[in-house]
């Protein structure tokens, strides 16, 4: 198997991480990836891969995931450095995951340390899959105009005017343009089939000032609106498909259909995760490195 990306073997670990969040959705289970655990001998952190936290009553398991992306099979040597790696660090089971597989004497060495190899391989087509990938509309900002309502009519308005915080500090333009995609990204998409648009939202009591440059004179803002332009944009993400699975018996895992998606402005993973006899479940899994 073949990945291509920049970084390889952080994309492994990203996706090995996502997956396992979709098998582990439980309250008892978490996952981090990466993890740091301090060495028992050195006190120093220890990264793992992938750290999976299974927790029931009063016990508690760790699980560590080693994810190693390369143009080889795994060695002797991996397996014996990551089994001392978990010793070091309090890690109850490892698993190695490994695209290439693994040679015959490091699957020996492996059961003998109690090691778990599994293989992540990617296919090119699933039996249980029709689409190739999924279509996805994102709404972008173009720009944003404000109308600013001091408390009295000013006639005629100021030709020039500053808007100030509270504490009378002029306000940054990134912080209105922020304050209107936020509130830009909580409003209906029923409008969005059209490919350019604008909404119009209004910030009431937004606890501002208007000063008037010409006089010097401060007015209280009662009242802003935001005109705001945006255009969806139309994507087709094709699906990555991989198979997950034990070394060297081949036994399948599961399955998983994975695609970059965006809800908001939160990036993630669009993942059908797919097993015959137990059917799939279709998840948003986001990029993050901590816990879920």
């Amino acid at each position: 198997m073949t990945l291509h990306r920049k970084h390889p073997g952080k994309s492994l670990e990203i996706l090995v991480a996502s997956i396992e969040r979709v098998l582990g959705r439980n309250s008892n289970v978490t996952v981090m990836s990466p993890a740091h655990l301090p060495d028992r001998i050195t006190g120093e952190p220890r990264e793992h891969d992938v750290l999976i936290t299974i927790s029931g009553s009063h016990h508690k398991s760790l699980i560590a995931i080693e994810c190693r992306d390369r143009s080889r099979k795994i060695t002797v040597n991996d397996i014996e450095g990551f089994w001392s790696k978990c010793q070091d660090t309090g890690i109850d089971q490892g698993i190695v995951v490994s695209p290439k597989g693994f040679s015959k004497t490091a699957l020996i060495k492996a059961t003998h340390r109690s090691i778990r190899c599994l293989q992540l391989s990617e296919v090119t087509s699933f039996n249980w899959l029709l689409a190739s990938g999924i279509t996805s509309f994102t709404r972008r900002v173009k720009h944003t105009n404000w109308t600013f309502f001091p408390e009295v009519d000013l006639i005629p308005p100021p030709t020039a005017f500053t808007i100030l915080t509270e504490d009378g500090s002029p306000i940054d333009s990134r912080v209105l343009v922020a304050a209107a995609f936020n509130e830009f990204q909580k409003t209906p998409r029923s409008d969005d089939a059209t490919r350019h648009g604008e909404k119009r939202i209004i910030f009431k009591s937004p606890g501002l000032l208007m000063r008037d440059d010409t006089t010097g004179a401060i007015y209280k803002v009662v009242s802003a609106l935001a005109a705001v332009q945006y255009e969806v944009i139309e994507e087709f993400v094709p699906f990555r498909l991989v198979s997950y699975s034990n070394s060297p018996t081949g036994e399948l895992i599961t399955d998983a259909a994975v695609a970059e998606g965006k809800f908001g402005d939160v990036e993630g993973k669009i993942m059908i995760v797919y097993k015959s006899e137990e059917g799939g479940q279709v998840v948003f899994v986001p990029d993050k490195k901590t816990s879920i």
